[in-house]
């Protein structure tokens, strides 16, 4: 059986979720939920969102087009924006050409030894 988003109380349903308590709070299924914003007629978002989930890992993170395109209930529109939003947080978390210069660029300030 299906569960949808309107079956999950209101404070547990992804988008609430980051609303109230920050994108932090949130599983790696229920930020690529929020992502899909909906499911399909034969599969929920969370069910969606596992699948691909799946692909990602399996893929070391660098699941393309294709590969999502697979799975089912994942079109052409889906498919280019998990591809595109996983390049987007590459890019933000190895910029290429990024150098460390300092210590505390490795390890936070608030890190004691």
């Amino acid at each position: 059986m299906k569960k949808r988003i309107s079956d999950i109380p209101k404070s547990d349903r992804p988008r609430e979720k980051l609303q109230q308590k920050g994108a932090a709070a949130l599983s790696d299924l229920e930020l690529l939920a929020v992502l899909l914003g909906s499911g399909t007629k034969k599969h929920d978002v969370m069910t969606l969102a596992n699948n691909i989930l799946k692909v990602i890992d399996q893929s070391g993170g660098t699941a393309d087009v294709n590969a999502l395109q697979q799975i089912e209930g994942v079109g052409s529109a889906k498919a280019a924006l998990i591809t595109a939003a996983l390049e987007f947080a590459r890019r933000r978390i190895r910029p290429e050409g990024t150098k460390i210069s300092s210590p505390a660029e490795v390890l936070p300030s608030t890190f004691v030894i």
